[in-house]
């Protein structure tokens, strides 16, 4: 179904197989709907509303979720819990691409012999697959490179020009001969189930016998490159272009936006936001709270934070 094409029968049949509760206020006779972002309206949108003050929605023949009573002139108001979680899993009812019923490699892909790859992996063109573990269920676009020795989890999706378990730069002068002495990076790296890394992700192997670690649900957007022998917890989100050092560890749930920082061996507790553009020179040991500026400094220890997904009540 593109979309575009769904009654608002179809909606709600879909709300219910959910097992999400929700009540009709207004219309049930709307054109078809299109799922809609509230930047870029339409009319016959579907769309979520959550927040205290009152939305600006350009059309009125449009069906919006939302967790209370709207003012205003919407023809078809859908009361329910948790309006932007109800929103997203219709989207992933309608939208999500069928799990692959088998192991595909698109014949241009170069795969080391020693490589396993699990049960219903596909492996796009042009990706280097060298001598490490993949697991069932995941996805990987063209061109992406997964080097040796590296652990890949379950259900993992890597987009285009992604690697992982690149190799670090660590090296010295030798005082007597003035020649720089490179050291050979010799550890893995290790990626949870259920991880999203988008492109052009860097993830660095570890030095000697670090293994460099993402755990289980993490989010790495576009553009961010992770260092060495760093210990990533559970469900950590990287915005685009997030750059962290060598040796940081990050607590489960951590969010770091766009162009964020990390200097070597930085550690942060579990929920720790940190801001756009921040640089992160100390530790962070205060669970969920906001730092931000250059150097980061402590904003705030508000329970939810703008643009930062917080788990429903």
């Amino acid at each position: 179904m593109t979309n575009g094409d769904f009654k608002l029968d179809d909606v709600l049949a879909a709300l219910d197989a959910l097992g999400l509760p929700f009540a009709v206020h207004g219309r049930r006779d709307l054109a078809p709907l299109r799922f809609c972002s509230l930047f870029a309206q339409e009319p016959h949108g579907l769309y979520f509303w959550e927040g205290d003050d009152a939305p600006a929605f350009e059309h009125a023949d449009i069906a919006v979720l939302t967790a209370a009573r709207l003012p205003g002139d919407i023809a078809c108001q859908v009361v329910l819990a948790h309006p932007q979680r109800a929103f997203y899993l219709l989207m992933r009812h309608f939208f999500a691409a069928d799990a692959a019923e088998r192991t595909t490699i698109h014949p241009t892909a170069v795969i080391a012999p020693g490589a396993r790859i699990g049960a219903g992996t596909v492996i796009g063109p042009y990706c280097v697959i060298g001598d490490c573990a993949i697991g069932a269920g995941c996805h990987f676009d063209s061109h992406v490179v997964v080097k040796d020795g590296c652990v890949i989890g379950d259900r993992v999706t890597i987009e285009s020009h992604s690697t992982i378990g690149a190799t670090g730069v660590a090296w010295v002068w030798d005082p007597a001969t003035g020649e720089r002495i490179v050291q050979p990076q010799i550890g893995g790296a290790r990626i949870g189930d259920d991880c999203f890394i988008g492109t052009d992700v860097t993830v660095v192997r570890g030095s000697v016998n670090e293994v460099t670690s993402l755990g289980n649900g993490c989010v790495v957007a576009h553009g961010t490159k992770i260092g060495h022998g760093c210990v990533i917890g559970a469900h950590v989100h990287f915005a685009n272009n997030v750059s962290i050092a060598g040796n940081c560890r990050l607590g489960d749930r951590a969010f770091l936006s766009s162009a964020s920082v990390l200097r070597p061996r930085i550690a942060l507790a579990r929920g720790v936001v940190v801001g756009a553009g921040a640089v992160v020179t100390r530790n962070v040991d205060l669970e969920g709270v906001v730092v931000s500026g250059v150097p980061a400094r402590l904003m705030d220890t508000k329970a939810s934070h703008s643009g930062v997904p917080k788990l429903p009540s």
